[in-house]
């Protein structure tokens, strides 16, 4: 009777676990767990999943920071660029390999040959793992190959991406007793869209540790943090719309691919991803629709020149109701004569500022018709320093730029004052400025008075830099018109 009770119980186990397989089995999104145990067919495996898990792989050993490598040539190499980089080369790579891989899983000997049409002057064949195709045969040689089907070789197999599954791109026939060679091709494009796969790394900590050394040899511990920022990710979300709000928003990083007498050295580090990610601020906590932000990513002169045109129209047509943002991360420099700050495209050199965008021009340009609200967030440096390399470094240019007077209902806050730099938060990578405030809009989810984001800049970049030992101070600027109202003012 024991005996008997276990054997049943043992049963009961075994059904169990067939049918959590099978569960398992059923549901594509858990095929990481297929590709564990083996037990799922390689052409069964949604295409996002199989990459995925490549990818992942990969990007966990590649972003691990060598025994002999230095932090600073660590954070070189693995920042956000390079990192979307490699995640698109392990892309293709898992393409390539996943295709490989059901390519030798396929028991091509099982493909059979239907009745030759002789009208079309085709073959059709069956195929259980991926469907039926036709195989263009001329009529001269389709007998032949009939009667030599059990010999032919299966050659030049490839295949495309549709619906998140593999399907057969191209074959080759060979009849072994002529050697000529029949192809099927499906005549479809074979371009892989990486974009549609989906990644949600999280942040990847890694700890170093010093060995132990002699007397008298500091020992510290360093911690250096891969991924994204924590302003990067969990950005709120807002179901309010701003239909009336308008914005720039402007990342200008690379400055030496537009301008080849440079060196890297004069790029911008993370300007972009500044202007990336504030644009998602903007749209999805701010609420301000999509198509009513003029997004420029390593801007021309042309292209700031138009942006602003553009938003000045859309001022005017608003009739006073308008609310103004403008957001530049990038070069700024003073002319060295009159201490004018100016705002550098990627495509005007330094010694060239006629071509460059005067931050008078800007103003004007936003205040060129009446506006509710115009808020401008700069970071940049006016005095002729940088985040890496100041584009005049060389001259040794430091300068206290001239203040702008402002009008209307403009109100500026700018990253930095007098002869200051606005230097880089290599960590987070972002600005200090740009952190900062993206920091207090998802705190706040965007309802935060400007006298306290005011507050909190200040005293939230002073600390952080200064515990690097160079201080820097942001800085706000209100016009006449709202000196005692603007200190209520939200974003949003």
């Amino acid at each position: 009777m024991k005996t008997q009770l276990t054997v049943v119980l043992l049963c009961l186990i075994h059904s169990v676990l067939l049918y959590a397989q099978t569960e398992t089995y059923s549901d594509s999104k858990s095929s990481s767990y297929a590709m564990v145990s083996g037990r799922v067919p390689i052409g069964k495996i949604p295409v996002d999943v199989y990459v995925k898990k490549y990818v992942e792989e990969k990007i966990i050993v590649w972003q691990q920071k060598g025994e002999f490598e230095k932090t600073l040539d660590y954070q070189k190499r693995v920042n956000e660029t390079t990192r979307n980089q490699k995640i698109q080369k392990f892309t293709d790579e898992a393409i390539a390999a996943m295709k490989k891989e059901y390519i030798n899983s396929i028991d091509w000997r099982s493909l059979q040959l239907s009745t030759y049409d002789a009208d079309n002057e085709t073959y059709l064949i069956t195929s259980d793992g991926f469907g039926n195709f036709a195989l263009p045969v001329p009529i001269a040689a389709a007998k032949s190959l009939k009667d030599n089907w059990d010999r032919v070789k299966f050659t030049n197999q490839d295949f495309y991406i549709s619906n998140n599954k593999l399907v057969l791109a191209k074959l080759s026939v060979v009849n072994p007793a002529t050697g000529i060679r029949y192809t099927y091709d499906s005549k479809m494009p074979t371009t892989y869209a990486a974009s549609n796969v989906q990644y949600n790394f999280g942040e990847i900590n890694i700890s170093v540790k010093n060995e132990q050394a002699t007397s008298g040899t500091k020992i510290t511990e360093t911690k250096t943090v891969v991924g994204k920022a924590d302003v990067d990710v969990n950005i709120p979300v807002s179901n309010a719309v701003k239909s009336n709000t308008y914005a720039i928003i402007i990342g200008n990083e690379d400055y030496s691919s537009f301008q080849t007498g440079l060196n890297t050295e004069v790029n911008v580090d993370f300007a972009v991803n500044d202007a990336t990610v504030f644009k998602e601020y903007v749209v999805k906590t701010l609420g301000v629709p999509d198509k009513q932000v003029k997004f420029l990513k390593n801007a021309t002169a042309g292209q700031m020149n138009q942006a602003l045109s553009w938003i000045s129209n859309l001022a005017k047509i608003e009739n006073g109701n308008a609310e103004l943002i403008f957001y530049y991360s990038g070069h700024g420099l003073p002319d060295e004569n009159t201490r004018e700050p100016y705002l550098i495209p990627v495509d005007v050199s330094g010694k060239d500022l006629q071509y460059a965008i005067s931050l008078n021009h800007v103003y004007s340009k936003l205040n060129e018709y009446p506006a509710k609200k115009v808020t401008v967030f700069l970071d940049a440096c006016f005095s002729g320093g940088a985040r890496n390399k100041g584009l005049l470094a060389v001259k040794g240019i430091k300068l206290v730029p001239k203040e702008e007077k402002l009008t209307g209902n403009m109100i500026v806050f700018a990253s930095s004052s007098g002869e200051e730099s606005s230097a880089v938060y290599r960590e987070k990578q972002h600005g200090y400025f740009t952190y900062f405030l993206l920091k207090k809009i998802q705190e706040t989810n965007g309802a935060v008075s400007f006298k306290n984001l005011s507050d909190y800049l200040i005293q939230s970049v002073q600390k952080e830099t200064g515990l690097s030992g160079k201080i820097q101070t942001p800085n706000v600027s209100v016009s006449p018109a709202i000196q005692y109202g603007w200190e209520s003012w939200k974003l949003k």
